[in-house]
């Protein structure tokens, strides 16, 4: 039976590898519950998926409606791509501190609470669904935002879906000290990366025209 949007109450799951810690210190970790059940390594994804974007201006590149793809470099350890359409007026601008094997964050220069984000990391699983189902997923990923200091509720805003592309949709709203917020993440694993896209945007500003640009930025999001 699919998940019906609703509100999540419900404890922190065990520690897992986090956005917090290094790439480096993600894979030891990884390593050391290899051993792990399935359901335990699920939680890795949840972190995965909460990485914090920044909501100040970043630099403005290109403020049309372009495709953005990253390919690695001959010198990268770690070959992977993707291709993503931002929003108008997004431009790209990366984080002082990374947190992940690779990430970057797009914004509107000058506006707050409108951003998106995607992040790469290597995992040790060849698919999504050995995450498990698009709902227990959704869970997971509702638990960690839940859990988050000064979040009061978490509610789906849609049934989580697996898209035909393979990769997983969810669509939730967070309600705490800092408002009400809109975000809908994409997930996909493909030749041993997790890709995570995630869209933030005010409850109040997200109304049919961002609705609608969100989901046009969402479908154009898939590795290479």
């Amino acid at each position: 039976m699919a998940m019906r949007a609703e509100a999540f109450h419900v404890q922190p799951l065990s520690l897992t590898p986090s956005p917090l810690r290094s790439t480096e210190q993600n894979l030891q970790l990884q390593e050391a519950t290899e051993s792990l059940s399935r359901r335990k390594i699920i939680g890795q994804l949840s972190s995965l998926v909460m990485f914090p974007i920044l909501t100040g201006a970043t630099p403005a590149l290109a403020q049309s409606e372009e495709a953005y793809v990253r390919t690695p470099s001959p010198n990268d350890k770690f070959k992977f791509s993707y291709t993503v359409t931002p929003p108008p007026s997004f431009a790209p601008g990366n984080k002082p501190l990374k947190t992940h094997l690779d990430e970057i964050n797009f914004s509107i220069p000058d506006v707050r609470g409108y951003t998106l984000g995607v992040t790469v990391d290597p995992v040790r699983i060849a698919s999504i669904k050995d995450f498990g189902t698009p709902e227990q997923v959704a869970a997971r990923v509702v638990t960690a935002e839940v859990n988050r200091d000064g979040v009061f509720q978490v509610t789906l805003a849609k049934d989580p879906v697996e898209d035909s592309a393979g990769c997983y949709d969810i669509e939730y709203i967070s309600d705490g000290k800092r408002g009400k917020k809109r975000f809908a993440t994409r997930i996909y694993i493909q030749d041993g990366f997790l890709y995570v896209l995630t869209v933030q945007s005010k409850e109040a500003e997200f109304d049919e025209a961002r609705e609608k640009e969100v989901q046009a930025c969402i479908k154009s999001f898939r590795p290479l």
